[in-house]
């Protein structure tokens, strides 16, 4: 044991009280700098086995007969505004909107896809979105494990004429 004498106090000097602080040190400045565990974020997108959105107008025991019921308002809607519109492409028959229902249900057009895209006049891209933006609104689907709104994208083919 080794004494110091500093301003009329004695201060008592033991090597292993150092030892100790400098290993605690050591041992939290390891712990601090390790990297930590990053909590897993659930999946929030919609699969197969979740809850799809349901469009109001249609039955809704069953899913696949609610899609069904969807597309053929949709197109029968369609078929109307072309008639109306005395619109008909002759080498067309049908192009590919992608439409998405979100958290809210809301029904919007994400895109149109074919390989005739150019040659589509332009009054056929605006009477499906008319036609989509005067449907009502679907009940959003759910993510079942976790019981919240999730967006739902898919393709539906319409046809431009027969």
């Amino acid at each position: 044991m080794a004494t110091i004498k500093k301003q009329g106090f004695i201060f008592y000097f033991y090597p292993m009280k150092i030892w100790r602080v400098f290993l605690a040190a050591l041992l939290f400045s390891i712990g601090c700098t390790s990297p930590k565990t990053k909590l897993q974020v659930p999946n929030v997108n919609w699969t197969e086995m979740d809850e799809p959105p349901l469009y109001p107008d249609c039955p809704k025991n069953n899913t696949k007969e609610n899609w069904n019921c969807f597309a053929e308002i949709l197109q029968n809607k369609l078929n109307k505004k072309f008639a109306s519109n005395r619109i008909s492409v002759a080498d067309l028959d049908t192009i590919y909107v992608t439409l998405k229902v979100d958290t809210i249900g809301q029904l919007s057009i994400m895109g149109y896809s074919n390989t005739k895209l150019g040659s589509i006049p332009p009054l056929i891209f605006s009477s499906v979105e008319g036609v989509v933006a005067s449907l009502p609104k679907f009940q959003p689907a759910f993510k079942t494990n976790l019981e919240i709104p999730v967006e739902v994208h898919w393709t539906l083919p319409v046809a431009i004429s027969e």
